[in-house]
């Protein structure tokens, strides 16, 4: 609570600190930090990793780097503030498609077909994705209600084969299923454990002082610290757990590329206890800067890169130690934060051993993997100085913000660093980027949809960035897009990017970039509400899933398109079928709720509407015929209670699959399977009486 307080307080102080009433100008020059020029608010340090990456040596190199920029910044309550520093702005969830598309489109739907099952809605062919729903065309896994779930679907309607009750300390996010071994990914908080050996400790500084340099003693622990914790579960029976890694820091997102796993996560110091000012006055202070100092000299590589411990399923540890050598560590030429990116590399025919790992003195969040390149983005980082008296009506905070972008190189089972670049303003999610050719494109907005005094500025832009000598180099680059709008979805596919804007009407533009160091956009084709998702069907169709507006802008619920973009300079909508007012589909913002499987496309549904005295509750999916150029509604699915305003939210579907003839429907309250072609409800099981 002390913390937190403190934190609140500093909050505050910060953002009603004064500063000067002079301007200054920075330029971003071009090169792997970006290009052109940007004016900067005074007091303003927009943090971007110039060049390529260094790498460090040996741990000493290590350890006087990150003391030294800690030394300098550490003040009377520590280092909070440049834990996750510098400060970051998000706008919409990544938090961050192919099982339909053509050959030529997107290449995995035939696949699918051929398999006799679907699988996740991948970004991009040969990349698993992490989800909630898993299946092998024999068995489907799910995580419902903190329980792994095995349903057996070979026989006669699904039969549960199997569950295990997840800890309730542990947040499990997502999972993998490969052959007979599901991996569990997440974190958890506040575990608490005992002070690793190593750490600053009363052996390292001695009994007497150990009060001094702010250090438990031996019978104290540390708590409060996100974990990521990765479960080898066996399913070849009863599931069972086989062993447990976790590591410090917050998972993100992760990918599966024949059976090699790669797992991205961001962690901060760990094992520091900050001495606090003792009463208030400047003397308090500086007495707490000064002992604070002293922890940081006294501190060892431990505090400073992210630990991991294995384990059997017993709890005995099988090993432990640092998660990232200190020779495979990389720091930008500016200083961005103590925060390490981490990409951890296992391979799952060998269970939860690290065979590789690599990181960034930098932080991370919107995750994109092609089959050679894995990139990690960083929306719009700068440092807590641009909290001056004006910040949140300043012009140009917004016109300098940059998102950052390193690239690692996943080809083999090694993971290694390559370049780091950036881009102006944000991300939407993971579609905002795409690897082709060697290249990578990139779609972004200036200024975040929520900014408000900077909504006006917003316009968006698609650039090509291509690998140099450890920089990402601004090779090409298309802007002028949606003018006082924000992206709200985007697709690269081949040598064309479809680009979704929105504020009243719904621009859908078509970016020509088969020669990438002139990307043109050709199209443009404004039409009311918006499209969140876009997914392929051919060369010449593309099917937006969003939601209907009036032509001020306000949303009338939910939506899907057909596009036909045969024609780059004139793309065309064929059909829309427009849902109730007041329904909204998950697909909106989690692509892998979508399921496409020959004509027919499946997504989840709710609809609320309290308008007219009409109140009307209804939460489950609805699948819909795709042909050459209309739309059908094949019919709806609902599980039981789907009408229910108290109960229904159980029977929300998030996720759909095909395995032969049968649909399967998945919500916290069970498994539907339907017939595919009728929509027939053929069996239920349900989940929530186990």
């Amino acid at each position: 609570m002390r913390r937190m307080t403190i934190a609140i307080t500093a909050l505050l102080m910060v953002l009603t600190a004064c500063s000067s009433a002079t301007e200054s100008t920075t330029t971003i020059s071009r090169g792997g930090s970006g290009f052109g020029s940007g004016k900067v608010g005074v007091g303003t340090s927009v943090h971007l990793v110039k060049g390529a990456l260094t790498s460090f040596q040996a741990c000493d190199d290590f350890l006087r780097h990150v003391k030294a920029e800690a030394i300098e910044r550490v003040g009377p309550y520590g280092l909070d503030w440049f834990y996750g520093s510098p400060w970051a702005f998000n706008t919409r969830a990544v938090t961050l498609d192919e099982a339909f598309a053509a050959p030529e489109a997107a290449g995995e739907g035939d696949s699918n077909l051929a398999s006799g099952y679907s699988q996740t809605n991948n970004q991009e062919t040969g990349v698993d994705e992490p989800d909630v729903v898993k299946t092998d065309g024999k068995r489907i896994i799910t995580l419902t209600n903190n329980t792994l779930f095995v349903v057996d679907v070979t026989d006669d309607g699904p039969q549960l084969a199997g569950s295990m009750a997840l800890s309730p300390d542990h947040s499990v996010r997502d999972l993998f299923l490969n052959g007979d071994t599901v991996i569990l990914m997440g974190s958890s908080w506040g575990l608490v454990t005992p002070l690793r050996e190593g750490a600053v400790s009363p052996d390292v500084v001695g009994e007497a002082d150990a009060t001094e340099f702010g250090v438990v003693a031996p019978d104290q622990y540390f708590g409060g610290s996100p974990i990521v914790t990765l479960t080898e579960v066996d399913i070849s029976d009863e599931p069972k757990i086989v062993r447990s890694l976790q590591l410090d820091g917050s998972y993100l997102n992760s990918r599966l590329i024949d059976g090699v796993a790669r797992i991205v996560s961001t962690s901060g110091p760990t094992g520091f206890v900050w001495d606090y000012p003792e009463g208030s006055g400047l003397r308090a202070e500086r007495d707490a800067i000064a002992a604070n100092k002293k922890i940081i000299e006294r501190s060892t590589i431990e505090n400073w890169v992210p630990y991991f411990v294995l384990s059997d399923a017993g709890g005995n540890v099988i090993s432990e130690g640092a998660a990232v050598p200190c020779n495979r560590a990389h720091y930008p030429e500016e200083f961005a934060g103590f925060n390490m990116l981490s990409v951890v590399t296992i391979d799952l025919d060998s269970g939860l051993d690290i065979i590789d790992s690599t990181g960034v003195l930098a932080t991370g969040e919107t995750v994109y993997s092609s089959t050679d390149s894995m990139y990690v983005a960083t929306n719009g980082w700068f440092d807590s100085a641009v909290f001056d008296s004006n910040f949140l009506e300043s012009d140009d905070v917004t016109d300098g913000l940059r998102t950052q972008i390193h690239q690692f190189d996943i080809s083999g089972k090694f993971t290694d660093y390559v370049a780091t670049g950036s881009v102006p303003g944000y991300l939407i999610n993971q579609f905002a980027m795409s690897e082709h050719n060697g290249d990578l494109r990139v779609a972004s907005t200036t200024s975040p949809n929520w900014w408000g005094q900077g909504r006006d500025r917003q316009e968006s832009m698609v650039s090509v960035l291509r690998p140099d000598d450890g920089e990402l180099e601004l090779i090409g680059q298309v802007d002028g897009l949606g003018k006082d709008e924000q992206i709200y979805s985007v697709r690269f596919l081949g040598d064309v990017a479809y680009l979704v804007t929105f504020r009243q009407v719904d621009p859908l533009f078509t970016i020509d970039l088969s020669d990438p160091s002139e990307p043109v956009a050709r199209g443009e084709l404004k039409i009311p509400g918006y499209s969140a998702y876009l997914h392929p069907i051919s060369d010449s169709l593309i099917l937006g899933i969003g939601q209907d507006a009036t032509n001020e802008g306000r949303v009338e619920g939910s939506q899907i398109s057909l596009f036909d973009v045969s024609d780059l300079d004139n793309p065309k909508r064929l059909d829309q079928l427009t849902m109730a007012s007041g329904s909204s589909s998950t697909a909106e913002y989690d692509h892998r709720a979508f399921m496409a499987w020959g004509s027919t496309v499946v997504l989840p549904l709710t609809e609320y509407n309290y308008r007219d005295g009409d109140s009307k509750f209804f939460t489950g999916a609805v699948a819909v015929d795709v042909g050459a150029t209309s739309l059908t509604k094949i019919g709806r699915i609902a599980h039981p209670d789907a009408s229910d305003w108290d109960y229904g939210w159980n029977s929300a579907i998030v996720r759909s699959l095909v395995i032969g003839d049968s649909l399967y429907t998945i919500s916290n309250r069970g498994i539907l399977e339907s017939d595919l072609s009728t929509l027939r409800d053929l069996a239920w099981i349900d989940l929530t009486e186990r």
